[in-house]
């Protein structure tokens, strides 16, 4: 079993940054903030960095996402959510990134993406509603859910391109087509399971049995 690697990045919005590594090569999720902080982390480990994975564009997730000159993945119609200053949140902050979104090398993925890892693959799964370019990225029996499904709760819905009934949609979709045992990571929060949030996340129990009922 390979270990989830995990930063807590401090800034406006705290967040979970993880290292997904296989033989010493690895993709950065969702860079938050603190470049210096990911940076030391990569070097201390010895690790290559073969690209970012940003689960969706937000200020919380990108503030660092210069922090290596990789590739970036990101949905292909998420794009205007990650280089518009309002709709990423950075104006909502009264900020600027400190990078150019031009200056990235920035590669548009989907569901038909398949991104190698070692002797391993990660997949897309497109889960819109928290914005309309929201995805999960998944690999062995790990699931890196961003903003989309947390312990307990899943994302919030009032941000540009955000819709609460494709949320609940891509909820209800994400949960029931995954075993019990696949373990989330999300974006903010603690670790869980599919399974356990079958029995404890009130959005999914509420929405499931509304769906079961009609």
């Amino acid at each position: 079993m390979n270990e989830v690697q995990k930063l807590l990045l401090d800034g406006e919005i705290p967040v979970n940054c993880y290292i997904v590594e296989r033989n010493n090569e690895c993709y950065i999720v969702d860079p938050g903030y603190q470049k210096v902080r990911i940076q030391n982390y990569i070097v201390e480990k010895g690790y290559q960095v073969k690209g970012i994975l940003l689960t969706h564009g937000h200020i919380d997730h990108i503030e660092a996402l210069d922090c290596f000159p990789v590739p970036v993945y990101i949905h292909e119609i998420e794009h205007d959510i990650l280089v518009n200053n309002y709709n990423n949140g950075f104006s909502f902050f009264g900020k600027e990134p400190t990078y150019s979104f031009d200056s990235l090398n920035i590669n548009l993925i989907n569901e038909n993406t398949i991104l190698p890892l070692g002797d391993e693959y990660i997949s897309v799964i497109h889960t819109p509603g928290h914005t309309i370019g929201s995805v999960c990225y998944q690999i062995g029996h790990d699931l890196y859910t961003g903003d989309t499904l947390f312990e307990g709760s899943v994302g919030k819905w009032d941000r540009p391109s955000g819709d609460l009934n494709t949320l609940r949609q891509s909820v209800l979709k994400l949960v029931n087509s995954q075993p019990d045992y696949m373990l989330i990571h999300p974006g903010h929060g603690r670790s869980s399971s599919i399974g356990i949030e079958k029995q404890i996340n009130p959005f999914y129990r509420e929405w499931n049995y509304q769906k079961t009922n009609n």
